[in-house]
C-alpha cells in the first residue's frame, strides 16, 4: 500500500477586491496516494487554477491563502520559508 504523498487540509484563498473579500477555494480538503493519479474537474471559475496554484504556494497578488495545511512528504509547505520551498519544487 502506497503511503500518502499530499494532504490538502481545509484549504481556504481569498482575494481582497474593491467589492470586498472573495473567497477563490474555500475549505477544500482532499489527499493523494503515491503514485495515484488524480484529476480536479469542475465549471469555468470553480477555483481548480487556484486551488492548484495554492498547493504550490504561488497565489498572485492580491490573494492569499488564509486557511488549512498543505502537507507535502509529511511537511506542512505553508509554513517552509521561501527558500525551502524552492528547494522543494527544485527535486
Amino acid at each position: 500500500m502506497n503511503g500518502t504523498l499530499l494532504e490538502v487540509e481545509h484549504l481556504t484563498t481569498q482575494f481582497r477586491t474593491r467589492a470586498g473579500i472573495v473567497t477563490a477555494v474555500n475549505d477544500v480538503s482532499f489527499s493523494i496516494a503515491s503514485g495515484e493519479t488524480v484529476g480536479i474537474v469542475g465549471e469555468s471559475g470553480s477555483g481548480k487554477s487556484v486551488t492548484s496554484l495554492s498547493i504550490m504556494r504561488l497565489v498572485p497578488p492580491p490573494g492569499r491563502i488564509t486557511n488549512g495545511k498543505v502537507i507535502f512528504e509529511g511537511r506542512d509547505t505553508l509554513t517552509l520559508s521561501k527558500e525551502q520551498m524552492r528547494k522543494l519544487a527544485s527535486r
